[in-house]
This record gives structure tokens, sequence and C-alpha cells, in this order.
């Protein structure tokens, strides 16, 4: 005879005899027990999706901001303001830093 909290188990294992055990007759919680699973699942990929969209956007603005403070940029809307290169120059030049 085992002792296991307020239930006690003889022989087999099968036989509950106590209160409190929210076992169903075969000894499994059943399909309940996925509840709480499910729910935590679906919790964490909330969580990885907000992050994801986070980090995307804070990505695309750090970029746009790298982007605006590259150098050869910078010396290239220089030379355009002083006249140096036409608008077709400047903007040949500006899709070549781009790729």
């Amino acid at each position: 005879m085992m002792y296991a909290g307020n239930n006690v188990i003889r022989g087999g294992g099968n036989i509950m005899h106590g209160y409190g055990t929210g076992f169903l007759a075969n000894g499994s919680h059943g399909w309940f027990v996925l509840i709480p699973i499910a729910c935590h699942l679906i919790f964490m990929l909330v969580i990885i999706i907000l992050a994801v969209i986070i980090l995307k956007r804070h990505g695309k603005k750090v970029r746009a901001i790298h982007k605006q403070n590259d150098p050869a940029l910078l010396i290239l809307r220089e030379r355009y303001a002083q006249g140096e290169i036409d608008t077709e120059e400047f903007n040949r030049r500006k899709q070549d830093l781009a790729i």
C-alpha cells in the first residue's frame, strides 16, 4: 500500500480511493490538461510575434537614420548643392550608392 497525499493506491495502482483526486474513471485528466498548455503556447507565440514586429520596425528606423548619415551620400548632396553635378548625375550616383 502506497500513500499519495489524501489518496491511497492499492495493488496495481488503478484503484484510487480518497477525495479530491480530480481524475476521470480511467485515471487521467482527459483533454482538459491540454487547455493550459494551449494557452501557454498561444501566449508565447503572441510574445514572439510582437517581439519580431517591434524589432523589424526599430531596425528600419535605424537603417534609415544610418542611411541619411552616410558620408558618401552627404558628399554627393554637397556637390549637388554647390552645382558641381546636375540632377541626372545626382540621381544616378545616389542610386549607385543605395545598392
